[in-house]
């Protein structure tokens, strides 16, 4: 699978996607993100209170899957390392740049809310499990 080919099976498959972080203590964590992508990178946009940016400011490793939805090209499955962007000049920037699934004003009520920080994801590795059962892989190239 090369990189087109996995922002288009994860486009196609479902627009909620579920994130895995882990806590400080290792206890893992997940929640439902909505996505933007630029050249294999995912971006999505949270509190930066939230669990899922406290947890990736402890450890960046972070997993994303996105459940077999109706007509898509199967099960997907990445793995990254998170970043976070929490400055005002990223947030215009990233903002008007990213084009994400969902509208910022449905869950932080504006685009300009200073509590608002983006999250960019460096995919490494994922794997699409089609409905045949074959399974394509993707990796990062050094």
């Amino acid at each position: 699978m090369i990189r087109d080919d996995f922002v288009q099976a994860a486009r196609g498959i479902n627009r909620i996607t579920y994130l895995g972080t882990a806590g400080v203590d290792g206890r893992p964590h997940v929640a439902p993100v909505s996505l933007g992508f630029t050249e294999g990178t995912i971006w999505f946009a949270t509190y930066g209170t939230s669990r899922k940016a406290r947890n990736i400011r402890q450890n960046p490793a972070v997993a994303f899957h996105w459940p077999v939805g109706d007509g898509g090209p199967g099960e997907l499955f990445a793995r990254g390392t998170a970043v976070l962007h929490d400055t005002e000049e990223a947030r215009q920037r990233l903002r008007a740049e990213l084009g994400l699934a969902s509208d910022l004003t449905v869950f932080f009520r504006s685009p300009d809310n200073p509590k608002l920080v983006f999250v960019e994801t460096e995919v490494g590795y994922a794997s699409l499990l089609g409905p045949d059962f074959t399974c394509d892989i993707w990796r990062r190239e050094k």
